[in-house]
């Protein structure tokens, strides 16, 4: 199993919701990271998940400058419904302007998800519009 850039593939709702099912399967703990620290609304409505809180400046898909609150949360279905209500992570196109990234009603926190062996599915440098994700999910 590799790590694949997958950066642009997931801009449109079904594609999404094709991985957001894949996820679901075989994940078993997700990492959120505070990016904004308005945008709560995630670590608020599934509180009674949280298995840890550490501030780090070092997490998938990126190295900061300044720490973050990083959450580990315990994946289940109810995270999952409400991941797919989302029109998708961020969208990230080229044109002959340059790289355009978008953000999208997820928000600009970045998102991993985890198998049992805590290995990376999938995750996110959202606010650059950057996805990797593992190559069995494809």
């Amino acid at each position: 199993m590799k790590l694949v850039d997958y950066t642009g593939k997931l801009n449109n709702h079904n594609e999404y919701l094709q991985t957001i099912k894949q996820l679901e399967n075989k994940c078993k703990y997700i990492e959120y990271v505070l990016v904004n620290e308005d945008e709560t609304k995630f670590i608020e409505n599934f509180e009674s998940l949280i298995i840890s809180l550490e501030l780090k400046n070092n997490w998938w898909g990126t190295k900061s400058s300044h720490k973050n609150k990083v959450y580990k949360i315990k994946a289940s279905h109810e995270i999952f419904k409400y991941l797919k209500q989302f029109e998708t992570f961020c969208k990230y196109t080229i044109s002959n302007n340059g790289d355009i990234v978008e953000d999208t009603d997820f928000g600009i926190n970045d998102i991993a998800f985890f198998d049992d062996k805590d290995m990376p599915l999938l995750f996110t440098t959202t606010h650059e519009g950057y996805i990797t994700i593992r190559d069995d999910l494809l």
